[in-house]
């Protein structure tokens, strides 16, 4: 695959990565589409396949191992974001968790990185990946200047769907354990604050159930 083409599928697609796996480099045998959902959980150091979310969100948690309360979610990926093999990377203390049902194209490492390995865009896409990771690194660490209240909307504005100008949408299943787990506070205090930003009317249910978040 040369750049031009490369390039037209950049326009359709979020990432260097999805633009090779949508083209001819990899054959749709070699791609496998399924569904995880909340309670489910892919163990880092037990992966053996590549995981790309097509749809959805799924919290990367460092576990602690004798208190859940103390776990960690550095962070929330979402569509385009890849779920590396123990190959690339290997932690037993590592999981990932979809807040609700999510589409992943499964794709076997030893096959990707075979296909990419010979890829002129190869270098092109760690580079991407690594890019992404600093990014959701630096969104997670530079919260902690803020009040816990403003972490909070801090992140309901980075996962929110926005819907109108100060309306936004949020994740389904983004509950009080994972944004405790994101905010690193406890989930006493986040239901504390989630309960004040409901009576403020920042935060409020709809008609179907769906959470919203008014800046």
């Amino acid at each position: 695959m040369d750049y031009l083409a490369i390039n037209k599928l950049l326009i359709r697609d979020k990432t260097i990565l999805q633009s090779i796996i949508n083209s001819n480099d990899f054959q749709d045998d070699l791609l496998e589409t399924i569904v995880v959902r909340k309670g489910d959980k892919i163990i880092q150091d037990e992966i053996q396949d590549i995981y790309i979310i097509e749809e959805g969100y799924i919290a990367k948690i460092f576990i602690h191992n004798k208190n859940m309360e103390k776990n960690i979610c550095q962070a929330f990926l979402s569509a385009a974001d890849v779920i590396w093999s123990n190959q690339f990377i290997s932690d037993s203390n590592v999981s990932y968790e979809p807040l609700s049902r999510v589409v992943l194209t499964k794709i076997d490492a030893n096959i990707f990185f075979n296909v990419l390995a010979s890829h002129p865009f190869f270098t092109d896409v760690l580079i991407e990946a690594l890019n992404r990771n600093e990014e959701l690194a630096e969104l997670y660490a530079k919260q902690f200047q803020y009040e816990l209240q403003d972490r909070i909307l801090m992140l309901f504005e980075q996962l929110g769907t926005q819907v109108s100008q100060q309306k936004f949408i949020l994740p389904k299943g983004l509950d009080a354990h994972y944004i405790a787990a994101y905010c690193g506070v406890s989930r006493v205090s986040a239901n504390r604050v989630l309960r004040e930003l409901k009576e403020i009317k920042l935060i409020e249910k709809n008609s179907k159930g769906i959470l919203t978040f008014r800046k």
